[in-house]
């Protein structure tokens, strides 16, 4: 046993003594890395020396960048926030919303005229209905039907015509006239190109029950006239109208010199004098109506004409934000320049003007040199065409803003500052002519005197010459590349988006026109069918008496005639009435309408009215041709 464990651990020396070797053989190689890893050392350390060093000098640099990041920002001012709603944005949404409230001022008045104009047709075509069937009421009346069942009879028709022609109404009116509004628009707003045009049940349900009312009050108040009547009375034919004495026979000088067709026509007129009344409220409504539309193109397709043509007659308004030395540099290069007429340097800011009847926002406007300010910029009153000039202690203020403050020449407004830092009263030395946008013109002498110091000029107008006028962008451009300049604003691309603007306007002034003349000749038809009907008797008498067709049409046409002229003065009155009610109306903060009625318009919308009645008095004269002398004038008994 002893002698094993002998073999045993000679065996483990002799392992152990393989390893001692086997290790002494890896000695050189564990040696050679200990040598390379403390050479790696000394390189990390001596990169680690050098980059603490750069380290310690960029941190001393960033601790010195705080530190006047610091001072900067104790020496900052408080800021100030401006917000802004989207009714400040004046060139999208502002803009939109002016536009839409034009639409909505135009739609609060004509619709109330197409009423007057239905309830008008409905009085009368019901009269005559009522008037027309005297025998079936007096037989139901003395059949024992009670009064209120013989009126719902009529009322049953009226209503259900009414409401039939409302739902129609209502299906094609809801979409037709809102589509050609917001497609006329879609020129200048992308977002209305493909409309979307929902039922608007409340502005239907109004509408429907304003026209159930109207035509079921006249219906009603036709009924009850004629059931007022004893039936025997019913059944007979109505009496004719009692003749009077006209004003015309009171005065001999002119009476005696008329013949007898004239006389009769003058007698006729006076004699049914519901009809008088209604043919020319009629024909003064479709006068009015017309005068309007017209008027209103008048008012609106020249604005931009009118104000960049005759009243601010610069080319180019110039913002500069350059040095004095620039300042003058710039205006030397427009002075020499050829293709430019005149230039002046203008202070302009925005400033809010009060009294006690209102106020509003518009631009003081003080020129370095009035005398060539002048000569771009047209001082003159609309009403009485005097002019001014730029110079004394006062201001010229716009007709818009005079007219929203309440003042004239003479009176006093208060001039304020945005900001609010300084208030002063100025005289108003006149109320100068304007369309687009709200001024108030100050000299550079009296700006001074208020304020302490003269103004700061940082807009330059331009008045090109005819050659510039040809090739005003090449000439902007070279503007542009003087120093100081930042931006040229060209009066002709102002004037082409307005008219841009006003042109959707007129296309819904024109659709206007066509339903006011298509309503004018149901009007006019309806009330000369209504003549003929109730005086059938009366013509065919005139006929049995030997009238040809064309004397019986001419007895009747020369009434309607007289009715039509009456009814064009009258309506051209009422026409001008509304125009102005309607400019006032939709006038909006910086833009102001004309304020006339050009004669041809005048002229146009009276031809217009006249070939209403003479179409009307055409298509008449086939049922007067009718009339058989046999039948009107048989007995009823």
């Amino acid at each position: 046993a002893y002698e094993q464990q002998i073999a045993d651990g000679e065996a483990q020396i002799a392992s152990g003594r393989a390893q001692l070797q086997e290790a002494k053989d890896q000695l050189p190689g564990q040696e050679q890395e200990l040598a390379d890893a403390r050479k790696e050392l000394e390189d990390g350390e001596a990169d680690y020396l050098k980059g603490k060093e750069e380290a310690e000098a960029e941190i001393a640099d960033g601790q010195q960048q705080i530190a006047d990041a610091e001072a900067e920002l104790a020496d900052l001012e408080q800021p100030e926030w401006y917000l802004n709603t989207r009714d400040d944005v004046v060139e999208d949404y502002g803009e939109m919303e002016d536009n839409a409230a034009q639409i909505g001022a135009i739609g609060k008045v004509f619709p109330l005229m197409f009423f007057l104009v239905a309830a008008l047709v409905s009085l009368t075509t019901m009269t005559r209905m009522v008037e027309e069937q005297r025998g079936h009421i007096g037989t139901m009346k003395a059949l024992g039907y009670r009064k209120a069942d013989i009126a719902m009879k009529y009322l049953w028709y009226a209503g259900s015509a009414t409401l039939s022609g409302g739902i129609v109404g209502i299906l094609v009116g809801q979409k037709l006239f809102p589509y050609v509004i917001q497609v006329s628009y879609g020129i200048m707003y992308d977002c209305l190109q493909q409309p979307d045009i929902p039922y608007r049940p409340s502005f239907a349900i109004q509408a429907m029950l304003i026209s159930f009312a109207c035509i079921m009050a006249a219906t009603g108040l036709s009924c009850m006239n004629e059931l007022r009547e004893n039936p025997a009375e019913l059944m007979r034919p109505a009496s004719p109208k009692v003749g009077k004495r006209v004003l015309l026979e009171y005065i001999p000088f002119i009476w005696k010199r008329l013949n007898f067709t004239t006389k009769s026509t003058f007698r006729n007129i006076f004699r049914y004098k519901k009809r008088l009344f209604m043919t020319i409220f009629g024909i003064s409504a479709t006068m009015a109506l017309l005068v309007t539309g017209f008027g209103l193109r008048d008012s609106i397709i020249d604005l931009a004409d009118i104000q960049y043509d005759n009243i601010q007659l610069y080319d180019a308004m110039i913002t500069f934000s350059g040095t004095e030395e620039e300042k003058e540099d710039l205006g030397q290069w427009l002075e020499n320049e050829k293709d430019v007429a005149a230039s002046t340097m203008v202070h302009m800011e925005m400033v809010d003007v009060s009294t006690e009847e209102g106020d509003g926002e518009v631009y003081l406007c003080v020129p370095e040199n009035t005398e060539d300010f002048q000569t771009m910029t047209v001082f003159r009153n609309r009403v009485s065409q005097e002019t001014y000039t730029l110079d004394g202690e006062g201001v010229l203020l716009t007709e818009w803003m005079a007219d929203t403050l309440g003042v004239s020449a003479g009176d006093i407004i208060t001039v304020e500052t945005e900001d609010g830092s300084s208030s002063q009263e100025v005289p108003v030395m006149g109320v100068v002519e304007n369309y687009i946008m709200n001024y108030v013109y100050m000299s550079p002498e009296y700006y001074e005197e208020i304020y302490g110091e003269p103004a700061e000029y940082e807009v330059m107008y331009a008045e090109f010459t005819p050659e510039g006028q040809e090739q005003e962008k090449e000439l902007g451009s070279q503007i542009l590349q003087q120093p100081g300049v930042y931006n040229v604003s060209y009066t002709s691309d102002t004037k082409r988006e307005i008219n841009d603007m006003l042109q959707a306007l007129v296309l819904v002034i024109i659709v206007l026109i066509v339903t006011a003349a298509l309503l004018a000749f149901v009007v006019l038809y309806n009330l000369n069918n209504v003549n003929i009907t109730e005086r059938r008797r009366e013509l065919a008498t005139l006929k049995v008496l030997g009238f040809y067709d064309t004397e019986v049409a001419a007895y009747v046409y020369h009434e309607n005639i007289i009715l039509t002229l009456i009814g064009i003065v009258v309506g051209v009155g009422l026409g001008t009435l509304l125009h102005q009610f309607i400019i006032h109306t939709i006038r909006v903060d910086m833009v102001m309408f004309g304020q006339h009625v050009s004669l041809i318009s005048f002229l146009i919308s009276a031809v217009l009215t006249a070939v209403f009645s003479a179409f009307v008095n055409f298509v008449m004269y086939f049922k007067l041709k009718e009339i058989d002398m046999v039948e009107s004038l048989k007995s009823v008994e």
